[in-house]
C-alpha cells in the first residue's frame, strides 16, 4: 500500500510541477556556517486545496526555496494543515510535491484540524488517511498522532489532538504522560528541546479534566531549568515581532498560513504569503529568523529583521 502511494502521488505531483512554472528558490544561508550546530525550517498551514492552482504554486516555489539554504537543513517541519480538506487529492499533491522537491531531507509533520476535515466527515477515516501517507512518504508508523525524533542529538517531539476539534488541541492522559517521559530523555541529551504543535499551546485541553497534568504544567515545569521552545500555527497571522512570544517560562512562536491568497476566486497573491521561519542552534543561543520563501528572501520589520534570539539557560557544550 505505502508504495502503490508513494509512485501514485510522485507521478501526478510531477504532472503538477511541469505544467506549474514554479520558478526557482534563492541561494541563503545562516548568520555563521562556521558555529551553526543545528538548522532547521519551520512551515505551517499549506492549505493544498484540490481545485487551487495558485496555493500549489506558491507552495511548490517556497519548497525550493527550503532547499536553497548553502549550509543545508537538518529537518523540514510542517505544522499542520498541510491540506484542505484531508482528501486523497490534496493528500497526493501535498506529499507528491514534498517528496520531490525535498528528496534526502528529513521531513516531520504534524496533523492539523484541516488534515481530519476541520470538525466534519469521517475522522477515522481522514486520520488513517493521513498515518498511511505519513507512513508511505516520511517512514513514520503512527497509530497515534504525536511521536518525537532525534535528530543530532536533540528532541523533536511532535503534539497533536485526539478530538475531531477544529480550533483547539485536545490531549489524552497517554499523550501527556508520554511527553513527560520524553522531556526526561530529552533532558539526558543536554541540547534544547523542540516542540511542535498546529494549535498554540494556550489552545489545549486534557481530554480528562482530573488528569494530574496539563501541558501547560508540563512544559513550564521544564522550561525552569531547560531550554525549550514551542512552535504552533493555526491563527493564520501575519508574522510580526509579536509572533515571537514568552507566555510562559518558554518561547512560543507563532507561524503564519504559508500559502496566504486573496481576491474573489482566492487567487490573489498577498505580500505575506510564503512565510515561515528557520532555525539556527549556536553554543549560546538559538535564533528564529522569519524568511519569505515565496519571494527568497529574509523577513523584515522595515530596516531591521525579523527575527528573535534567546539565550540559552545551558549552553551547548
Amino acid at each position: 500500500m505505502s508504495a502503490i502511494l508513494r509512485i501514485l502521488a510522485t507521478m501526478v505531483s510531477l504532472v503538477m510541477l511541469m505544467t506549474a512554472g514554479i520558478g526557482g528558490g534563492q541561494d541563503h544561508d545562516v548568520k555563521d556556517p562556521a558555529t551553526c550546530k543545528l538548522n532547521f525550517a519551520v512551515l505551517s498551514d499549506s492549505h493544498i486545496e484540490g481545485n487551487n492552482a495558485t496555493r500549489y504554486k506558491v507552495f511548490a516555489r517556497c519548497l525550493k526555496d527550503v532547499r536553497r539554504n548553502q549550509s543545508g537543513l537538518d529537518a523540514v517541519v510542517f505544522l499542520g494543515d498541510n491540506t484542505m480538506n484531508g482528501n486523497s487529492t490534496e493528500s497526493m499533491f501535498f506529499h507528491g510535491t514534498v517528496s520531490l522537491l525535498l528528496k534526502g531531507q528529513k521531513v516531520l509533520p504534524a496533523l492539523g484540524n484541516h488534515d481530519i476535515g476541520n470538525g466534519e466527515g469521517d475522522y477515522e477515516k481522514l486520520q488513517n488517511r493521513w498515518y498511511a501517507y505519513t507512513e508511505a512518504f516520511f517512514d513514520k508508523k503512527l497509530t497515534v498522532p504525536y511521536y518525537y525524533e532525534v535528530i543530532d542529538g536533540y528532541y523533536f517531539i511532535i503534539l497533536g489532538t485526539e478530538e475531531h476539534t477544529s480550533n483547539s488541541m485536545t490531549l489524552t492522559d497517554d499523550q501527556l504522560e508520554w511527553l513527560r517521559y520524553t522531556l526526561e530523555d530529552a533532558d539526558r541529551s543536554g541540547k534544547p528541546a523542540f516542540v511542535f504543535s498546529h494549535h498554540p499551546e494556550r489552545a489545549s485541553y486534557r481530554a480528562d479534566p482530573d488528569y494530574a497534568y496539563s501541558l501547560t504544567d508540563i512544559l513550564t515545569a521544564y522550561a525552569e531549568d531547560h531550554d525549550l521552545f514551542y512552535f504552533s500555527g493555526h491563527t493564520h497571522r501575519t508574522l510580526t515581532r509579536s509572533s515571537f512570544q514568552t507566555y510562559y517560562n518558554f518561547p512560543e512562536t507563532s507561524l503564519p498560513c504559508l500559502t496566504t491568497l486573496t481576491g474573489e476566486k482566492d487567487n490573489v497573491i498577498k505580500d505575506d504569503t510564503g512565510v515561515g521561519v528557520e532555525v539556527e542552534v549556536y553554543g549560546n543561543e538559538v535564533v528564529i529568523r522569519g524568511r519569505n520563501f515565496y519571494q527568497g528572501e529574509w523577513s523584515a520589520d522595515g530596516a531591521e529583521p525579523l527575527e528573535a534570539t534567546y539565550a540559552l539557560k545551558n549552553p551547548i557544550a
